[in-house]
């Protein structure tokens, strides 16, 4: 979830129980005017070169050019609610959302056209889960009998999965995507529900499934990515879900974090520190690209659960949640001071612009001028 929107796990789901008729109506209708896009619910906020953009509930994408100020909404295909943001340049940008949709915007914002949604990922999942059947069925054919009785288990895991696949082609899509980032204008992952990890590299003309190089057989979800100045990529997820690419995304190797409940975020500063956060004020911070880790306990802490946060610079992050709380650190996040905001609203994403933090949340969006925002 982005907030208590979307970042847990029933909320996720719930979409389905609307029913086809009325996910179909939100991915094909066009979002409504709103006279107060600022005041919406809003799950995301970033800076498109010097532009603000802001996304959330019902489809909504506004954007400012004084400094969030003023907002113009944009003209978006769709009335999912969104979730996500990303900008690797001041023109291209992609949102992601609710019933697997995925948008992009060529003018920095202004307008939004759709590239992909659940029905694209509910064929993909049916055509990957049919062709490891398929290789079951053949291998097992030539298994000796010591090999048959673990094939003939994977095989009917391989069936539960094309039946799965068909019923999601049947009643049509449900799963959300929570997060996307963009290396460039070309390349960029989308994740969310349900292990969903699905890559582009021409700029989302395409985009294909990306599991084969991630182990997660429980299918669980991922919430958060993020890149380090040297390339590596980094995934966190539900149940302690923590992951590192090398190669760019094509392997992914899980990380030995001792922790079992959902990292909703994850920030890498620098080369080799990262710092993962989620549920309960929980922070954990690695020096050395995931291979051990050290539990943060930031002052003034309220034990609220963390939903987003930014790397302001290379050693400043702002981490925001549940009840109006913000935390923040100036050492790349080997200390944080926590604060919680008088309107106890819950946040799920910042930026910083001119001093100030803008923050979204479920009450729209609050600014933090900054006298304060440096506390």
């Amino acid at each position: 979830m982005r907030g208590l929107l979307l970042r847990v796990a029933g909320i996720c789901l719930g979409l389905a129980s609307f029913g086809a008729a009325a996910a179909a109506d939100y991915a094909t209708r066009p979002a409504l005017p709103s006279a107060a896009p600022a005041q919406a619910q809003l799950t995301d906020i970033e800076l498109a070169g010097e532009r603000l953009v802001i996304a959330g509930e019902r489809g909504l994408i506004a954007w400012s050019e004084d400094q969030g100020r003023s907002w113009e909404q944009s003209r978006v295909p769709v009335s999912e609610t969104l979730t996500a943001l990303s900008f690797p340049t001041s023109e291209h940008g992609w949102a992601v959302g609710h019933g697997g949709v995925i948008l992009h915007s060529g003018d920095g914002g202004k307008s939004w056209q759709q590239q992909f949604d659940g029905n694209d990922a509910n064929r993909q999942r049916l055509e990957l889960a049919t062709k490891r059947m398929s290789a079951l069925q053949a291998t097992l054919e030539t298994a000796s009998p010591d090999d048959k009785a673990d094939l003939e288990y994977e095989l009917e895991e391989a069936q539960f999965a094309v039946e799965d696949a068909e019923l999601a082609i049947e009643t049509g899509p449900a799963d959300p995507f929570l997060d996307v980032w963009f290396a460039d204008a070309q390349v960029g992952w989308a994740v969310g529900a349900y292990g969903m990890l699905f890559r582009t590299n021409n700029g989302g003309l395409q985009w294909r499934i990306a599991s084969a190089g991630i182990e997660n057989i429980d299918g669980y979800h991922y919430y958060s990515l993020a890149a380090s100045k040297s390339g590596q990529l980094y995934l966190s997820g539900e149940a302690g879900l923590l992951y590192r690419s090398d190669d760019g995304g094509d392997n992914w190797l899980r990380l030995p974090l001792d922790y079992d409940g959902s990292l909703f975020g994850v920030l890498a500063a620098g080369t080799d520190t990262v710092v993962c956060f989620g549920l309960r004020g929980n922070i954990f911070r690695s020096t050395d690209r995931g291979e051990t880790w050290a539990s943060i306990e930031p002052s003034n802490n309220a034990n609220l659960s963390f939903y987003g946060g930014k790397l302001l610079t290379e050693r400043r992050m702002v981490v925001v949640g549940a009840g109006g709380v913000m935390t923040s650190s100036s050492d790349a996040g080997e200390t944080f001071v926590s604060d919680v905001h008088s309107a106890r609203s819950t946040f799920s994403s910042v930026v910083e612009i001119d001093g100030d933090l803008l923050l979204t949340g479920m009450e729209g969006l609050v600014r933090i001028p900054h006298s304060r925002s440096d506390r």
